[in-house]
C-alpha cells in the first residue's frame, strides 16, 4: 500500500497519506504499481464514456476523454513528450539536447509532438467509442505505465541527479515482474485475442524509446519516461482502433 500510495501521488492528482519520508527505495518499489495507477487514470475516461455516451456526440466525448485523463495526470507525461521532442529536434549533441530538455519553455518540435499525439489519441478513442470497445480506454493507460517500467529497468540515467535517477536505481526484478503480471491482467480485460498484441507492443515501445534515449542522450531521464507512456498510448490506441474496426 505504501508503494501504491507513492505511485498514485507521483503520477496523478490523487493523494494518499504516506507516513515518514519517501525514500529512493520507496520510489523504486512504486514502479511495480505503475500499471494500477494507469488503469485508474483510464477508468476516469471509461466512466465518463459510460455516463455520457447517450447524451454527447462520440467525437466530442473522445476529446473530453483525453481532457479528463490529462487533468488527472496534470499533463505530466505530455510535458515529457514535448521536452524530448524539443531536445531531439533542436539539439545536435548530447549536452545540447539535455540543456534544451531542461528548459521549461516549449518549442516548435514540442508543440507539434503534443498536437499530433493528442490528435491521434482522440481519433482512436472516437473509433473505440463508436465500436463499443470502451474497456480499452482503461487498458491502454495501464500498459503505457508498464512500458515506463520496461524503459526504466536497468537503464543508465542521463543526468547525475533528478527525480528519475533516485527511483530508477532501486527498481528490482521483482518490481518488473509485478508490473508485468498486472499488465497481463489489464490487457486481458477487453479481450483475450487482442491481449498478446497489446502486451508485446507495449514492451517493444518501451525498449524502443529506451534505445533511442541511450543513443541520443546517453541514458534515460524523467522526460524520456514520460514520453514512453505517451508514445506507447498513441501506438496502442491506434492498434486497438484498427483491431476492433
Amino acid at each position: 500500500m505504501r508503494r501504491f500510495a507513492v505511485a498514485l501521488s507521483f503520477l496523478t492528482i490523487f493523494r494518499l497519506p504516506v507516513s515518514g519520508e519517501i525514500t529512493a527505495s520507496d520510489s523504486g518499489g512504486s514502479y511495480a504499481c505503475f500499471p494500477i495507477v494507469g488503469f485508474i487514470v483510464g477508468l476516469v475516461a471509461y466512466i465518463a464514456v459510460r455516463l455520457l455516451h447517450s447524451v454527447m456526440p462520440p467525437a466530442l466525448l473522445a476529446a473530453w476523454a483525453c481532457v479528463l485523463t490529462t487533468l488527472v495526470t496534470r499533463g505530466f507525461h505530455l510535458d515529457g513528450l514535448a521536452d524530448l521532442a524539443d531536445g531531439l529536434g533542436g539539439g545536435y549533441t548530447v549536452q545540447r539536447r539535455l540543456e534544451i530538455m531542461k528548459d521549461s519553455a516549449t518549442g516548435a518540435f514540442g508543440a507539434l509532438a503534443l498536437i499530433l499525439a493528442l490528435l491521434v489519441k482522440t481519433c482512436a478513442i472516437y473509433s473505440l467509442i463508436e465500436t463499443g470497445n470502451w474497456l480499452v480506454l482503461a487498458t491502454v493507460p495501464a500498459l503505457g505505465r508498464f512500458a515506463i517500467v520496461v524503459c526504466a529497468y536497468k537503464s543508465s540515467c542521463a543526468r547525475s541527479s533528478g527525480l528519475a535517477r533516485a527511483g530508477m536505481e532501486y527498481i528490482t526484478g521483482g518490481s518488473l515482474l509485478a508490473a508485468a503480471f498486472l499488465a497481463v491482467l489489464f490487457a486481458l480485460a477487453p479481450g483475450v485475442k487482442e491481449a498478446p498484441i497489446l502486451l508485446v507492443s507495449a514492451v517493444v515501445s518501451g525498449l524502443f524509446v529506451r534505445g533511442l534515449a541511450h543513443r541520443s542522450l546517453g541514458g534515460v531521464t524523467g522526460d524520456v519516461l514520460g514520453s514512453t507512456n505517451e508514445i506507447t498510448e498513441v501506438l496502442l490506441f491506434t492498434l486497438s482502433a484498427c483491431l476492433y474496426h
